[in-house]
């Protein structure tokens, strides 16, 4: 018997607690009718949320066993992964890349080399595409490239004009619709990618769609491509198959003007070329490499515009419609990027094409002074290469 003041209860317990924590054996019947005091009580209260605890912890700690036995890998991923680390990669490379041609430029053999060791230690030009992959990835230029000829029904194919025998003349003197339910002729719109670094272009152009053709009786199923597209993707060192290593610089201009390209896609490309001069000459050989009509898709960094010493956002836009030629047909800015989408004029037919340059355009000026105009990008235009003599 217990002492005075002890009472008579009947207790239930949930579960049974474990012997280990020494809680009497009399305790862990189902329905027993045992003396207990309020001390004992609140012992075996504290008995039993330790036993909950122990129980909780047990199946934790197998868990966590169960995903440490995960096999570790040998080497780390080759895709770059932190946006940090790719912006200072490519940072890296511009400016080791630039100090480099600058010193071969000069004459300089031994600060050449050190740009060169420089750009070895940062991973070299294909580290630069792993950290051009994972920025492209975040605003896909083929993406938004292929938005917009979709948007101009241009991934169908490029209409070709019909024969004048094919539509009546009405009582206005106007020409009418040809046959009814004719569709017009069309072909493959021809498309370039300068600085390819993944294969979205070419893979948008080899899609297939299957379709079926015949009659009730027979019916026959083929591959058919989803889009009219004759892509080449250019860069000077291929990351990918299928892409081509070329200079685009030295790529000749077709004198034919049928046989160039409908539509070029350099996005991110002109802030790498060295330069003020070279990058005068891309953007004269982008309006050349074009057909009039032609669609040139252009994309840089804001910074080399808002931040340049040299020049500004509507300098530019200036040397691209009075200085080169270009009319701009849309033009859109995100906090880090740059997008033109630039035309040549369908009546520029390259018959005589003889533009007088304004000087602002052929030489370097100083447009804006301070500490936050610490960028030196321009571009400078050569009036021959303009008027399409390379």
């Amino acid at each position: 018997m217990y002492a005075i003041g002890a009472r008579t209860i009947i207790r239930k317990p949930r579960f049974r607690v474990p012997p280990k924590l020494g809680v009497p054996d009399s305790l862990n019947c189902t329905a027993s009718r045992v003396p207990m005091s309020p001390l004992i009580s609140i012992l075996i209260k504290i008995r039993c949320c330790a036993a909950k605890q122990w129980k909780m912890t047990g199946k934790k700690n197998k868990k966590k066993a169960k995903r440490s036995k995960a096999p570790i890998p040998l080497a780390p991923p080759q895709v770059m992964k932190s946006r940090r680390l790719a912006r200072i990669t490519t940072t890296l490379f511009h400016k080791h890349t630039r100090e480099r041609d600058l010193a071969l430029k000069k004459g300089d053999r031994e600060a050449a080399e050190r740009a060169e060791d420089a750009i070895e230690a940062i991973g070299g030009r294909e580290a630069y595409q792993k950290a051009s992959q994972l920025n492209t990835s975040h605003h896909s230029t083929s993406k938004w490239a292929m938005g917009v000829l979709g948007e101009k029904g241009l991934l169908m194919g490029v209409p070709l004009p019909r024969a004048d025998d094919d539509r009546q003349e009405t009582n206005d003197g106007r020409k009418g619709k040809g046959k009814k339910g004719r569709k017009s002729p069309r072909r493959n719109l021809k498309l370039l990618e300068v600085g390819a670094i993944n294969r979205e272009l070419l893979d948008a152009a080899s899609k297939t769609r299957p379709r079926k053709s015949g009659n009730k009786d027979v019916c026959v199923s083929e591959e058919v491509p989803v889009y009219r597209l004759d892509v080449r993707s250019i860069d000077l060192r291929s990351s990918q198959p299928g892409i081509e290593e070329a200079d685009f610089l030295q790529l000749p201009i077709l004198r034919d003007s049928s046989s160039r390209y409908d539509a070029i896609v350099c996005s991110m490309v002109i802030n790498c070329v060295t330069t003020p001069e070279d990058r005068g000459r891309m953007l004269a050989s982008l309006f050349h490499h074009l057909r009039p009509g032609g669609l040139c898709f252009l994309t840089l960094p804001r910074l080399c515009l808002t931040q340049s010493a040299r020049t500004s956002p509507e300098h530019f836009r200036l040397m691209l419609t009075e200085g080169v030629g270009f009319e701009v047909e849309r033009c859109r800015e995100s906090p880090k990027v740059q997008f033109y989408v630039l035309e040549r004029p369908v009546a520029d037919l390259d018959v005589q094409r003889n533009r007088v340059l304004d000087s602002r355009f052929t030489k370097i000026t100083i447009i804006n002074r301070g500490k936050k105009y610490r960028n030196e990008f321009c571009c400078v235009l050569d009036e021959k290469q303009v008027n399409g003599v390379f």
